[in-house]
């Protein structure tokens, strides 16, 4: 790799660190905020989009502090990334840098095996475009179990409660992609989380097979290999994901993954079933089935149970509102009883980058 491009993409992992928590500092300082989620996301977070459009944009009409805090963000993020770029001798054009996307997202919980919860994630990635347009810096605060490994279901903006490892980390990385396609394609990854205590960085790579239509159905065959120390060291995972639009507004998927490291109990796998319901006006509504366990674990079968969200665009096009319902069944160790545990919740989340209206929720 160039000097160039070596000093171009440190310059923007450090610009990206330091705008990415000053954003979610600012969110949290305003009315609306919360303390504390991929996203990659996503963090790296994967999400579905409504099946159906909604019937127009809102229209800002009051809270104008608002637009000034998601301008704030956003403008801060891509126009640092570019400042610190050319001090480098990029010369690449403003709009490139305009492609950093993200979200930042507060929220409350409570589930009787937990009690309340309050909790936010952020997520940003910004462009590398001196380096290559496949290339992207990112920082996030998310489940490493669910970015790094992919040994656990994806949990949106907010940590699973009943996830194996819950704990979330800040991690910062960059990121290799392939445009998505039908057939064969790959995609990588380097990071470390941030943090003074231990140095544990991890690196990715990936091989996706997608075959098929939504219409039909689509088959996607994911196989990675990863490793971290704090993952159990050198690893892998499969993932089979089944997904079909059964009309403009239903979206059903299915997921089954395993995962095997040197150091963990056996494979750890897990499967959920969701739908997906879109309603005019930028509404969605979605449900979940899920079971996760361990082969060599104490208690094999970990958790299993539902989930219901329903997630509505509020004031703004960029703002959703979600709430939320679940029960679960988790046992950690052998000696517990396994008992029912009901939860609720309610959060927000605010994008930037983008207003396109995602059903993937937040809260699961």
């Amino acid at each position: 790799m160039r000097a160039s491009a070596r000093r171009a993409v440190c310059s923007s992992l450090s610009c990206a660190a330091l705008l990415l928590t000053g954003a979610a500092a600012a969110w949290a300082q305003s009315p609306a905020g919360g303390t504390q989620p991929s996203a990659p996301g996503q963090a790296p977070a994967s999400g579905a989009q409504a099946p159906a459009e909604s019937s127009g944009p809102l229209v800002p009409e009051k809270h104008l502090w608002l637009d000034d805090v998601h301008d704030f963000i956003y403008d801060a993020v891509w126009r640092s990334a570019m400042h610190v770029d050319r001090l480098f001798g990029s010369e690449v054009p403003d709009v490139a840098y305009e492609q950093a996307s993200g979200s930042i997202a507060p929220a409350l919980l409570y589930d009787k095996y937990y009690g309340w919860r309050t909790l936010l994630r952020f997520i940003g990635n910004v462009p590398l475009p001196q380096l290559s347009e496949r290339f992207s810096a990112f920082i996030g605060r998310l489940n490493p179990q669910e970015f790094v490994s992919e040994s656990q279901a994806p949990s949106g903006a907010f940590p699973n409660p009943y996830a194996q490892y819950p704990q979330d980390e800040t991690l910062l990385g960059i990121q290799y992609y392939q445009p998505q396609r039908q057939g064969g394609q790959w995609d990588a990854g380097v990071g470390l989380p941030i943090s003074v205590s231990r140095f544990d960085p991890y690196v990715k790579g990936g091989y996706i097979y997608l075959l098929g239509s939504q219409e039909r159905g689509v088959l996607s065959w994911r196989q990675d290999a990863f490793y971290q120390d704090s993952q159990g060291g050198f690893g892998v995972t499969s993932r089979l994901d089944l997904q079909r639009l059964l009309s403009e507004s239903l979206l059903v998927t299915w997921t089954g993954s395993t995962t095997f490291a040197q150091r963990s109990y056996g494979w750890r796998s897990y499967s959920t079933l969701d739908a997906y319901i879109a309603f005019p006006r930028r509404r969605a509504l979605i449900a979940e089935l899920e079971v996760d366990g361990s082969s060599q674990a104490a208690v094999r079968l970990h958790n299993y149970g539902w989930k219901l969200a329903y997630r509505r665009g509020i004031l703004r096009d960029w703002l959703v509102l979600e709430v939320r319902t679940s029960l679960n069944f988790p046992q950690d160790y052998a000696y517990q009883e396994r008992r029912p545990s009901w939860g609720l919740g309610i959060g927000f989340e605010m994008t930037f980058g983008s207003d396109v209206f995602l059903a993937r929720p937040i809260t699961f």
